[in-house]
């Protein structure tokens, strides 16, 4: 069996491949800190295509003067069950970015400094889920969202200020588009946005799943957006046909392929790396996979080579599925072919279809059409039909 990671492994180097152009390009963005140049960068791309893995490489091989946080926005929408605020995301970024001052041991005159700012702020009753920063306590603010942003916002640049070994602080946003669920999302990116401006050490990186017509992109960075196109904007690719068979052959070389089986088996991953690590453990490694034999092991295996989208679909709501199952049952739908057929308010349709296309589940098309953006979802749905009659509730 071709064991390949379908999560990331606490091992990163061991199953990372390639990206070395897309690595080269971030660093070189984030190499401006050394001139007080920030930047921030929004890294899109497909679920699954290795933009977490990436990141998480990136960070980890920075210079020991770059101080890094790493927020999932994922983690508090779960624990908030669906129901993201402000507040929680900005205790968030508090909490991370403590821990990332614990761990690099940053202490004596950033300790200082903070502990002066906290007394300036004059907080009231407010606690946060440590109860402290560096071991300062926070017995502070109470419903004050106000002091409790600023303080978090400037803590970064402050600790490189107070720092003379520290060039700078990048800090990622990880499923940034679940921000799009905040009570304002539009004044929450202008919030981070007026803070960027007044900090020439401190990179702000934005990544998730969305897709490329998705209206959170043009609320973070569009013309009329928070950062008005400012954002540097890098998309994640999916690995080409020769990355792929490169990919295989190094990480699990007891596969082989026949011309056609390895270009059905392309078809059926496009180059997404967890679609390639998933196929290939539940392909024999015994003997050379045609087109049969691919197509014979995803249809057997679907729920497996789906499982990145068994978590999301669990909590899409009514509406949204209904949306996606008239995508697959239908062709070349607009929107008024969707108005027509599902008796929902037109104000409701567009709220779900927005929802969805932020998700990066479906597409708008240059056709002006909408279109799911995986071809392993609509795939898992369709099998699911067939065999068991339902789609999966």
């Amino acid at each position: 069996m071709n064991i390949l990671p379908i999560s990331i492994s606490k091992d990163i180097d061991k199953y990372f491949y390639n990206r070395e152009k897309d690595i080269k390009k971030i660093n070189s963005y984030l190499s401006l800190l050394d001139e007080d140049i920030p930047n921030q960068l929004l890294i899109t791309g497909y679920r699954g295509v290795g933009k977490t893995l990436l990141l998480k490489k990136i960070l980890k091989e920075q210079p020991s003067r770059y101080l890094t946080t790493y927020i999932d926005l994922s983690n508090i929408y779960g624990r908030e069950l669906g129901k993201l605020t402000e507040e929680e995301v900005i205790k968030e970024i508090l909490n991370q970015i403590n821990q990332t001052l614990i761990e690099n041991n940053i202490l004596k005159n950033t300790k200082e400094k903070i502990k002066k700012i906290i007394n300036e702020l004059k907080l009231k009753d407010y606690t946060l889920n440590n109860n402290h920063i560096l071991d300062i306590p926070l017995l502070d603010i109470k419903n004050n969202y106000n002091k409790l942003s600023k303080f978090t916002m400037e803590l970064p640049q402050n600790v490189v200020d107070a720092n003379e070994n520290i060039k700078g602080f990048i800090i990622v946003f990880d499923e940034f588009q679940l921000l799009k669920t905040v009570n304002d999302p539009k004044a929450f990116f202008w919030l981070i946005r007026s803070y960027t401006q007044k900090q020439f050490n401190v990179d702000y990186i934005f990544t998730g799943s969305v897709s490329k017509t998705s209206d959170i992109i043009e609320m973070i960075n569009g013309q009329s957006g928070a950062f008005g196109g400012r954002m540097i904007q890098i998309n994640v690719e999916p690995f080409t046909k020769d990355e792929t068979k490169n990919y295989i052959k190094e990480k699990a070389n007891g596969i082989k392929f026949t011309e056609k089986g390895f270009e059905r088996f392309y078809t059926c991953t496009r180059g997404i790396p967890i679609y390639i690590n998933t196929l290939c453990t539940i392909l024999p490694n015994n003997e050379i996979c045609d087109e049969k034999i691919i197509i014979e092991n995803l249809n057997l295996n679907i729920d497996y080579m789906a499982i990145i989208w068994l978590y999301t679909w669990g909590t899409l709501t009514k509406i949204e599925k209904e949306i996606i199952i008239f995508l697959v049952e239908n062709e070349k739908v607009n929107w008024k072919t969707i108005n027509n057929n599902l008796k929902y308010s037109k104000v409701t349709i567009n709220k779900y279809i927005d929802s969805l296309n932020n998700k990066g589940i479906i597409e708008y098309t240059l056709n002006n059409e909408y279109i799911i953006s995986d071809k392993i979802l609509k795939t898992w749905l369709s099998t699911k039909k067939e065999n068991e009659g339902i789609y999966p509730i």
